[in-house]
């Protein structure tokens, strides 16, 4: 095997539960509690219930339930349902270094194999901590998007490494594995550039289902090839450039568990800073409609938040990538929520009447501090007046996070009409807890609505 998948092979074997310093082992809880809470948030999402139907039909050997409805489906295919209900809102965190990614889209894959082996949480855990740190380490090692490649390829390795220490493989079985995942997930950009689908959040879904099989078939002895990272024909050669050895937590690195940026609105993570200047610049505004919004921020949030095709929002998926519409809708309605993402708020004549007055434009300064900061700037013109807002730096940036009270909060909403209120306080004091629960399965079985 090449280097860079012995390393990932060797660090998942090697981590153990006390290698996990307590502030680390917290902030994977923090983002436990916060991706369950998106996943309750998308229970009910159209492309959901699609993977829902398709859970249902399907049967097999490990068996895993999908969160909430409980049905029970082959591990593959829980993983795929579960990831999804996580991914739908575009609300669970990222991590931005030389790529971007969400790590915590390997959660609900490595719970899906911890159902099917009825693992105990604190094994649960150190299994997700370990696909954790192998997605933000390979986004500081690899440029992906730069090349059409959909950062889903994390994904699908860190879930064939979750699943993988779940299992309790060898280094070799890993290694194996994290080669199949890597060779056979390579998924194009295209799933999150211009106008945008159902696939938008299907795209890292099914990277985690992807890494889930690779590690069964590891363990049933698949080998795979041997230098998937290096080669002319593997990521080296599609990449250009030869990626670098990760650096993992632990092993005197700094852990990425409680680095990750929690977001505070569901929508695309470029387009926090510029929702939170427009809703602070809205009561500068006292109800009236502006002549011409001006929003300056950082390149990459212009380029993937808004190009043309983000002026034309007909659709949720489109609609949460969309600066101009996020902009829009939070100056009329003053909140982002799942609410502004329905048919009807989305095509509702006062927001589309809105897009065309609303430009986005790059400020250098802002790109340069990027990602060590999330910057938006918001003027607006009214009857003669200009207005402006700044926000230095996003809410729920690493450097300015969420607290665990306002992630609480966050997880309360969104199972808002799903739970009872006293049933949440029972759900998030098992999350907050998770290292003590004796099986996964029973814990799974138990959040059944």
């Amino acid at each position: 095997m090449d280097t860079i998948t012995q390393a990932i092979a060797s660090y998942s074997v090697g981590l153990t539960r006390d290698d996990i310093p307590p502030a680390a082992l917290h902030g994977m809880k923090r983002r436990l509690v916060d991706t369950m809470g998106c996943a309750l948030g998308g229970l009910d999402g159209v492309p959901v219930t699609i993977a829902r139907q398709v859970a249902a039909t399907t049967r097999g050997e490990p068996s895993a339930r999908v969160f909430f409805s409980g049905e029970l489906t082959t591990v593959d295919t829980a993983a795929f349902a579960n990831s999804l209900m996580v991914r739908y809102l575009d609300f669970n965190d990222t991590y931005m270094a030389k790529e971007g990614g969400h790590p915590s889209d390997t959660i609900a894959g490595t719970l899906a194999m911890a159902d099917a082996v009825g693992l105990a949480g604190g094994d649960a855990l150190l299994a997700m901590v370990v696909a954790f740190e192998t997605v933000c380490a390979l986004a500081e090692a690899e440029r992906l998007g730069a090349h059409g490649i959909d950062h889903s390829l994390h994904v699908a390795i860190g879930s064939a490494v979750g699943a993988c220490k779940v299992m309790g493989l060898s280094e070799e079985q890993t290694a194996h594995a994290v080669a199949m995942a890597t060779a056979s997930n390579v998924s194009l950009k295209v799933s999150r550039d211009g106008q945008l689908s159902m696939w938008k959040s299907g795209s890292a879904a099914n990277a985690a289902k992807g890494g889930v099989f690779c590690a069964r078939l590891a363990a049933m002895g698949m080998t795979g090839p041997g230098e998937v990272f290096v080669a002319s024909g593997g990521l080296a050669g599609v990449l250009g450039e030869m990626p670098e050895i990760p650096q993992f937590g632990g092993r005197d690195q700094a852990f990425h568990t409680d680095r990750s940026s929690i977001k505070a609105f569901p929508a695309q993570y470029n387009a926090q800073a510029a929702i939170w200047a427009a809703l602070a610049l809205r009561d500068s505004l006292d109800g009236r409609t502006p002549d011409d919004i001006v929003v300056t921020s950082y390149g990459h949030a212009v380029r993937s938040s808004a190009d043309p095709t983000k002026w034309i929002v007909h659709d949720r998926e489109t609609a949460d990538h969309s600066i101009p519409y996020l902009v829009a809708v939070a100056l009329v309605d003053g909140e982002v929520t799942p609410a502004q993402f329905t048919d009807e708020r989305i095509l509702d004549p006062e927001i589309q009447s809105l897009l065309p007055h609303i430009s986005v434009r790059e400020d250098a300064s802002m790109t340069a501090a990027f990602p060590g900061a999330l910057s938006a700037h918001i003027s607006a013109s009214v009857d003669g007046q200009t207005f402006e807002a700044l926000v230095p730096n996003a809410k729920g940036h690493e450097l300015n996070p969420l607290t665990d009270a306002e992630i609480e909060t966050k997880f309360r909403s969104l199972a808002r009409g799903v739970m009872p209120a006293a049933r949440v306080d029972a759900v998030l004091a098992r999350l907050w807890a998770f290292e003590d629960e004796p099986s996964v399965t029973s814990w799974v079985e138990s959040l059944r609505v």
